[in-house]
Formats: structure tokens, C-alpha cells, sequence
């Protein structure tokens, strides 16, 4: 056999063991540093989501706050309204009893 001998194959396979844990090391590394990495993902996508939910949340309360005043507003012009018609339906009848005299 060619390897009988060789320097660099028996170098090579007293250096195996150390070899295979040195590349499960790296492994475990590149796992750990993936999960960090889609750790760190999630937590901004959580952040993400909070922060649009408050966005929405403090939306919905400016609308309330104006829904609140258009109905004030609202009731404050039917209020003029009948107000104002029961001016037209007095001059009406003031009108009405003119014409009757002429």
C-alpha cells in the first residue's frame, strides 16, 4: 500500500479526530449564530407589530374623538334647523294673514 509510510497520510489521520471536532464545532457555531440571527428577526418583527397596533390604536381614538364632535356638530344643526323652520312657518302664517285682510 502507497500510504505505508507517508508522513502526510499519517499526519493527516492522527489529525482526523481533532478535525471532526473542530468541523462539529463550527457546526454548532453556524447553528447558534442562524438561530441568533432568526432570534433577532422574530424581535423586531414582534417590535413591529406592536408598534403598528399602537399606530392603530391611537388612530382609532382621534377618529372616536372626531366622531364625537361630528355628532355634537350634527345635533347642534338640527337644533337651527327646527329652529329655523319654525321661524319660516311663523312669517308663513304672518304672510297668510295679510293676504286674508287685503
Amino acid at each position: 500500500m502507497a500510504n505505508f509510510g507517508n508522513p502526510a497520510y499519517s499526519a493527516a489521520m492522527g489529525n482526523a479526530a481533532g478535525m471532526m471536532l473542530i468541523a462539529g464545532g463550527v457546526m454548532s457555531l453556524t447553528q447558534g449564530l442562524l438561530a441568533g440571527l432568526d432570534a433577532a428577526a422574530e424581535a423586531r418583527r414582534h417590535r413591529a407589530y406592536g408598534d403598528a397596533l399602537s399606530a392603530a390604536v391611537h388612530h382609532v381614538d382621534e377618529m372616536e374623538d372626531l366622531a364625537r364632535t361630528a355628532v355634537g356638530l350634527v345635533a347642534e344643526l338640527e337644533a337651527e334647523v327646527a329652529q329655523l323652520r319654525a321661524a319660516c312657518q311663523q312669517r308663513q302664517q304672518v304672510i297668510d294673514t295679510l293676504r286674508g285682510r287685503a
